[in-house]
């Protein structure tokens, strides 16, 4: 039988093979772990919950000795700046105690968790490489074409670097999330996305971002979907601000305007080291580095560190004009204050008052409430305590800063509120959670 003759290499090297070349290294692996409580029959109880569980150990500092098992889970996630961003979905990395990302070329390092959108299922974690690393390139907002081959990169099972081709089926699917319709752009592909690619990303043919891997339509083979690029990049405005990632501002806030980077507000204490700039003014250059979106610009300022000047080039009345700026620390937030000015509440540490809330060991007391504040709209009073928000445990005022410093006015504030009393010689203890608008 004669020979095949083979393919020229050339011809093999098509451009699926090209972009996958590119992108490659940009994709990771996550595996997670995460302790997952086992609940046990009381014999002393019919059974016991979480909830008595949770009240004897905040309250009475006492363990139950119950007994943990340490759940795996492995994802995809895909850098997206040198200095070692990861996006990733939310679920992926949702309560875990240890998060480690293994590269391309096989380094392994612990990351940190940064933020998270439980409702886009997108979260952001960052390492500490010694190198810089090779980041995804985006594509443009909307630049995509139905029917066009797209190339989906992820680490299914637990196998690393796994690809898989298809066709960009759909553009304007929905999302749901609690029965309500929250977006209508959602990306829909044919390509493969199995369990363990979640997170990883949706590539075009010229091996850039158009979308990250979130879910699998499980009743149905090969139907894949994809958060685009256009709200990636609009959630990653949010996140990588000096002010979240470095807890420091440049003294001057700035916002998308048109698509483009402008001044939105301006500190009215700090005054630049070099020139001036005022609301309005377009932002065009980072270490003189052209930027044309508020993504450029916040990206360009990630190497910056707290202490260290940075020239900005600034358009004003028509005239480009460079200024210099330095980043400085941001004082750590005013819990009291946030506390009374989001949500009409006087809160102070057990050490500072009176009565039955100091036999707690954990939560801030509330010492007085506003009236006709949203906390007094929503039926607390002075007496109870407040131990967590938003999901996350209180135990000082400088938690409550940390979780009330960016809740804006409208927001959604979930507490969870304990009335804790002696009575008979029993300590007694009721809990609620109270959602609150932030005001």
């Amino acid at each position: 039988m004669p020979a095949v003759p083979a393919w020229p290499a050339a011809q093999r090297r098509t451009p699926v093979v090209i972009a996958v070349e590119k992108a490659l290294p940009t994709v990771v692996n996550i595996g997670t772990e995460k302790l997952v409580k086992v609940q046990h029959a009381d014999p002393l109880q019919q059974f016991r919950g979480q909830a008595f569980d949770e009240f004897f150990r905040q309250f009475f500092q006492q363990q139950m000795q119950p007994e943990f098992r340490l759940s795996h889970s492995l994802g995809s996630g895909v850098i997206i700046d040198p200095l070692g961003y990861i996006l990733t979905n939310f679920h992926v990395i949702e309560r875990a105690s240890k998060i480690q990302v293994t590269l391309a070329d096989g380094r392994a390092f612990p990351a940190a968790f940064l933020a998270g959108d439980p409702v886009n299922d997108i979260a952001l974690v960052k390492i500490d490489a010694p190198t810089p690393l090779s980041a995804a390139e985006f594509a443009a907002d909307d630049d995509t074409m139905l029917g066009e081959t797209v190339i989906t990169l992820g680490n299914p099972f637990g196998l690393g670097h796994s690809v898989t081709v298809g066709v960009l089926s759909a553009k304007d699917r929905e999302a749901r999330y609690g029965g309500k319709v929250l977006y209508k752009d959602i990306l829909q592909t044919d390509a493969a996305v199995n369990p363990g690619s979640s997170g990883g990303p949706l590539l075009n043919l010229d091996g850039q971002l158009i979308g990250l891997n979130v879910a699998i339509y499980q009743e149905a083979q090969n139907i894949g979907f994809a958060v685009p690029i256009k709200r990636l990049r609009e959630t990653l405005e949010h996140w990588l601000t000096p002010r979240l990632l470095k807890k420091a501002t440049l003294g001057f806030e700035v916002a998308a305007a048109n698509g483009k980077p402008v001044v939105a507000s301006v500190a009215a204490e700090r005054k630049l080291p070099q020139g001036t700039v005022v609301v309005g003014d377009e932002i065009v250059a980072v270490n003189r580095n052209p930027v044309t979106t508020l993504l450029d610009y916040e990206r360009a300022l990630v190497p910056l560190k707290p202490g260290q000047y940075a020239p900005i080039g600034v358009v004003h009345g028509g005239a480009t004009n460079e200024v210099v700026t330095q980043l400085v620390a941001l004082p750590k937030p005013d819990g009291a204050k946030l506390a009374h000015d989001r949500l009409g509440l006087e809160l102070k540490p057990f050490s500072e008052i009176k009565g039955t809330a100091t036999l707690a060991r954990q939560g801030v007391a509330i010492a007085k409430v506003t009236a006709g504040g949203v906390a007094a709209r929503a039926g607390l009073v002075p007496g109870l305590i407040v131990a967590r928000i938003n999901g996350a445990d209180v135990a000082t005022l400088a938690d409550i800063g940390a979780l009330l410093e960016h809740v804006n006015a409208g927001d959604a504030v979930e507490l969870v509120v304990v009335n804790l009393r002696e009575q008979q010689g029993f300590l007694v203890s009721q809990s609620a959670q109270v959602n609150l608008k932030a005001e």
